[in-house]
């Protein structure tokens, strides 16, 4: 049990929860703000230092393996002869070679492969660098041409492996294994690294909670998630034991071509292992594009299940490989020849002595491919919930306190199924741990047969939709923000920094740079009544103009607390005095108002979830005719409603509308608002993937959209605009386009 607490803080979440010290509302974190090149280096030895931090307990677990065959006399007679040293290298590391090796494989190319906890600290990597290239591009072909120096490093990791795993675990078993005589100092490292690991990391998660307000808002909008992704896990547990058991099936039995085909299968599942996820994941998305097959296939939950079944199989073969005794052959030798079938010589025989290891599997197995990413993201439906792509969104956009929550939970869960498998191996073997096993199978088809990842309002009457995945013109990767001028144009930005411009008709015009994107791109734009630009520079610190043809005219604010400064700028707004409103989070969650100049005038706002306060205001926009300033208040999945009459210093608060959940007139992170002419509000909600309109006074209208791929259909929408004709142009961020729809 101890063994497996480190396992259950999954790598991203190990890394946030140590990343809790360096906020930028903290010291450390407010000196390495100002300071790019050193704050790259600490992201870059703290995401490293997260991974050996989380490996270790599999690299004990399979040095233990050959650790449990070395054999206490050997070494009982070396020790006549040799020091420690001596010991250590020549009777030691040649018996424990192969599982030294194992281990160091496993660990360097899981490590390799690495995607979630790179991405966050900002380090480049193969894992990182490869999946992101998938979601820049949307092409398999770039990602095949930029993988195969990787791909041929790991087929020949794979057919070492694959020809040296024959034979594992069919050797006699050590009579006695070496014991040592002083074990304190054994569990004074163990210990250590389990506080390290799982104790501090806990401790900074619960020590972070400011309310409890995130814990209560979880089962009402992120349940369906994590039981989605439990039950797609689980699903892909099963398969992924079942791949292995019959790479393990086709060793029995003579004839050449038995051996060449038991080689070639178990070289393919560890290449499945050993290349980066995203390679496997756009393998099927390819495959399934030339088997031409029906939608409803390749956008189905059981592709996300295959995916990860390929990517962990391997896991399962080293596992059951290194759990084989040498007479199981005997026995089912012995079985067969009393008239047993494969199955019931399996079920009779190997199951009431395995099951220990079948459980403990298929519950690692499942932790692993909850926490899965890199093949997720790419083969995952729109619309399909999933509990860690949402989480990683949830950590990239500093949503602390609903990160916390969520992390918190799924500790719990990981915590309790590694209690189930410590259970189970002290349970009575035979007929109850045989009905155990098929309770599980049982339990997960049930889980997958009674979810429903489709839902949402009516589709809307869609009049057009332009973009499509890429960097070229008119094309997006992932589009944030969007904004419509006085001349109907459009302007939108995405993540590669680019500002496009696109006439009301989406035909491209053109195109302004953003100066710099490494540590991050802008995530709100609008446009003037006098033509200029202003763009939430958000990792930047700052708010930059553009004149109309694309020239920087002005900027202001840097990084701090103080009046005038941000942390992580969102958007920008106008009232109609000329002041600028810019809201901004991070620590700073707050509302900062400034003259037509640049010049500081006032704030108002906090972090929290009370009134007057805020978490991740994303989005505003004025109403000028009821002098209203409107926040999309996103992580507390409402709008606020703010008074500009009256006071001169502004931010009184009105109320509230919306609450979080799903249904009408409820919210889910709404990233971004808009008015229509006859004040009609337009939110439209990342979390649900829906647009729904309010009226002035606050009563839901409208709910438009579903998750989807097709017309009318959305995926993670960032933003809405809407023209003088009722039209909305909706920034259908997962599926790089922009829609437009009537209201």
């Amino acid at each position: 049990m101890l063994l497996l607490m480190p396992l259950v803080l999954p790598r991203y979440v190990l890394y946030y929860a140590w990343s809790l010290l360096l906020t930028p509302t903290s010291g450390i974190g407010s000196y390495l703000s100002a300071r790019p090149e050193a704050a790259k280096l600490v992201w870059t030895v703290a995401s490293s230092s997260v991974l050996i931090f989380w490996y270790w307990p599999l690299a004990a677990l399979l040095i233990g393996q050959g650790w449990r065959n070395f054999d206490k006399s050997i070494r009982d007679c070396a020790s006549l002869d040799a020091d420690g040293f001596a010991m250590l290298r020549k009777i030691t590391l040649p018996m424990l070679g192969r599982s030294l090796l194992l281990a160091f494989g496993v660990c360097f190319v899981l490590t390799a492969s690495e995607f979630a906890t790179f991405h966050l600290a900002g380090v480049r990597t193969i894992g990182s660098e490869l999946a992101v290239l998938y979601e820049l591009t949307g092409s398999e072909g770039y990602v095949a041409r930029a993988a195969w120096p990787v791909v041929v490093v790991a087929l020949a990791a794979a057919i070492g492996l694959g020809r040296s795993s024959r034979d594992w675990g069919l050797a006699d078993p050590a009579l006695e294994t070496v014991e040592f005589k002083s074990q304190r100092w054994r569990w004074g490292v163990l210990l250590a690294l389990i506080v390290v690991c799982f104790l501090v990391p806990l401790g900074l998660l619960v020590g972070s909670i400011r309310d409890s307000q995130a814990l209560r808002q979880f089962l009402a909008l992120h349940l369906d998630e994590l039981g989605w992704s439990l039950a797609v896990s689980g699903f892909a547990a099963i398969c992924a034991y079942l791949i292995a058991l019959g790479a393990l099936s086709l060793e029995d039995g003579a004839g050449a071509g038995r051996r060449v085909l038991s080689f070639a299968v178990r070289t393919t599942i560890f290449l499945a292992m050993f290349v980066p996820a995203s390679v496997v994941a756009v393998s099927f998305v390819r495959l399934l594009a030339v088997g031409n097959l029906p939608s409803a296939v390749r956008q189905g939950w059981f592709i996300v299940s295959a995916g990860q079944a390929a990517r962990f199989a391997g896991v399962a073969l080293v596992l059951l490989l290194l759990g084989r005794e040498a007479h199981e052959r005997s026995l089912l030798e012995m079985a067969r020849l009393d008239g047993a079938s494969a199955f019931q010589a399996w079920w009779h025989v190997q199951l009431p002595r395995t099951w220990p290891l079948i459980a403990g599997t298929f519950i690692l197995l499942v932790m692993l491919s909850v926490t899965e990413l890199s093949a997720t993201m790419v083969l995952l439906p729109a619309g399909l919930p999933n509990f860690a792509q949402r989480l990683l969104n949830q950590m990239h956009y500093a949503r602390d306190q609903q990160v916390i929550a969520s992390c918190l939970v799924l500790i719990c869960v990981f915590l309790l199924l590694s209690g189930v498998v410590v259970l189970m191996l002290r349970a009575a073997r035979g007929r109850l741990v045989r009905r155990m096993v098929l309770l599980i199978l049982c339990a997960t088809a049930v889980g997958l047969g009674g979810c429903d990842g489709k839902g949402g309002g009516p589709e809307a009457r869609v009049v057009d939709a332009f973009g499509r995945s890429g960097r070229g013109a008119g094309e997006f990767v992932y589009p944030r923000a969007i904004d419509i001028g006085s001349d109907r144009s459009l302007v939108v930005i995405d993540k590669t920094g680019r500002i496009q411009r696109f006439d009301a008709k989406g035909r491209y015009l053109g195109v302004i740079n953003m100066p710099t994107i490494d540590a991050g791109k802008p995530t709100g734009l609008t446009i003037h009544p006098n033509g200029n630009l202003y763009v939430a520079d958000t990792h930047y610190h700052r708010v930059l103009v553009f004149s109309p043809d694309g020239e920087i005219i002005q900027e202001f604010g840097k990084f701090g607390e103080d009046d005038g400064c941000f942390i992580y700028p969102t958007d920008v707004a106008f009232s109609e005095d000329g002041r600028i409103f810019v809201s901004e989070y991070g620590g700073n969650d707050r509302i900062s108002v400034f003259s037509e100049k640049g010049v500081f005038l006032y704030c108002f706002g906090s972090s929290g979830s009370g009134d007057g306060e805020f978490s991740r205001p994303s989005a505003m926009c004025i109403d000028g005719k009821r002098k209203r300033l409107y926040i999309a208040d996103a992580c507390n999945h409402r709008i606020a409603v703010y008074s500009l009459a009256g006071r001169p210093s502004g931010g009184k608060l009105v109320g509230h509308i919306g609450s979080a959940g799903r249904q009408a007139g409820q919210l889910r992170y709404p990233y971004d608002l808009t008015l229509l002419g006859d004040g009609t509000l337009a939110v439209c909600e990342f979390g649900n993937n829906r647009i729904q309109l309010f009226s002035p006074d606050g009563r839901s209208m409208a709910v438009y959209g579903r998750p989807g791929r097709g017309l009318g259909q959305l995926a993670f929408p960032w933003g809405v605009a809407v023209d003088n004709r009722g039209r909305a142009f909706i920034v259908d961020a997962g599926n790089n386009r922009i829609q437009v729809w009537q209201l």
